[in-house]
């Protein structure tokens, strides 16, 4: 389960969350489409994928993950291959809406739901694991579509996408995926007995709610905004295949940076640990906006991308040791909806941001600012009580 959980985490995030950047650049560069457009777009994808979360979590309970998975794989590959043939802004838009229904049923929510079940008391290394295959989506994913399409064409590139989640992400999805056996069932069930029972009033209502999920949410409108432009960003300055790898770069870095904090994540403070993690992304864009030199934007992508593993794998965690696992779908639908809506709003503020100002500098620049307030938000949530039942 776990490495299928990775695998189609490594399809998912590869083409619908780090390809985004290789499609903005493609459709700007051969379709003359303003950023901002584009990034609109790419904006209202995400919120379609907030609306989706909030029932995700609930057709899973009743029907289990593959029916789910299997809708999200069929769904991201028919859209991946139809922006390789889109030719108005109003196609571009249709297609994002469809796409992002399926982001929704391959994201971090609709995984680790899946996993919960099979993994009841030492749900955290198995989490981290499977979204593993998010970085490693992206670390393979990027060079290949940048690669495939300067080789030949855009809509080659984004058929050998569809394939991949056609001819991986489905069958396992189809095949693997599924609940546990019935004494796995009940095992599950006693665990999720224990702990205190959280309705949506009384969640709504706890500091460390709303500190989550606005920490959080800042942090991925920083994050989410920077990758779906990193590649238009760094371009000017490195050129299109050192970008992309550049871009590969970062996705490395994601993947040892979340195998660390996932050793860490079980020994200290995880709120803390978040504080470091988006002071370190922060320090890491204030530099890029900065500089233009290349061994900056490199020491800058690397750095960045230490914590991007980590701002998708803590919100669960977080999530199921603060409010416990008997209310985990309820508390974590919630904030994983709010949190997606800060996923929405980066895409759209960055491109803005770039076609007002002629460049993106000051619009990375934004982002280093919000992840400072991230830092603080989060931490400020530890005075909420970190007990299940405070």
């Amino acid at each position: 389960m776990v490495l299928a959980c990775a695998l189609i985490a490594a399809c998912s995030w590869g083409l619908g969350f780090y390809g985004l950047g290789v499609y903005l650049e493609a459709l700007h560069r051969l379709r003359a489409w303003p950023t901002s457009l584009i990034s609109a777009a790419i904006t209202t994808y995400y919120l379609i994928g907030a609306l989706g979360l909030l029932v995700v979590g609930g057709v899973i309970d009743r029907r289990g993950p593959a029916p789910v998975m299997v809708y999200g794989a069929v769904a991201m590959g028919a859209t991946v291959a139809a922006l390789g043939w889109i030719e108005t802004p109003w196609q571009l838009f249709a297609v994002l809406v469809v796409m992002g229904t399926a982001w929704a049923c391959l994201g971090s929510t609709a995984i680790t739901a899946a996993l919960l079940p099979w993994f009841p008391e030492r749900s955290a290394p198995a989490v981290t694991l499977a979204l593993t295959g998010a970085s490693i989506g992206g670390m393979v994913f990027v060079p290949l579509l940048v690669a495939i399409g300067q080789a030949r064409g855009f809509v080659t590139a984004t058929a050998a996408g569809a394939g991949a989640l056609f001819l991986v992400a489905l069958p396992l999805a189809a095949f693997v995926v599924r609940h546990p056996d019935e004494p796995s069932r009940q095992t599950a069930r006693n665990a999720d007995t224990s702990g205190r029972a959280w309705s949506r009033a009384e969640t709504l209502r706890t500091r460390r709610f709303w500190t989550l999920s606005l920490s959080f949410g800042l942090a991925l409108v920083a994050q989410v905004g920077f990758i779906v432009h990193q590649l238009a960003f760094l371009e000017p300055s490195l050129g299109p295949i050192q970008a992309a790898l550049a871009v590969s770069a970062t996705t490395v870095s994601a993947l040892l940076g979340r195998v660390v904090a996932g050793a860490l994540a079980d020994r200290v403070d995880q709120r803390v640990l978040s504080a470091a993690i988006f002071a370190v992304q922060a320090a890491a864009l204030a530099a890029m906006a900065a500089s233009s030199a290349p061994a900056a934007l490199y020491a800058g992508s690397v750095a960045f991308g230490l914590g991007v593993g980590n701002v998708i794998t803590l919100p669960p965690l977080l999530a199921h040791a603060e409010f416990g696992a008997r209310s985990f779908a309820t508390v974590f639908g919630m904030a994983s909806a709010a949190i997606q809506i800060g996923v929405a709003i980066g895409p759209g503020l960055v491109g803005v941001l770039r076609d007002a100002t002629g460049g993106y500098a000051v619009a990375v620049g934004v982002l280093a600012g919000l992840d400072a307030v991230a830092v603080a938000c989060v931490l400020w949530g530890r005075r909420d009580g970190a007990t299940l039942t405070g």
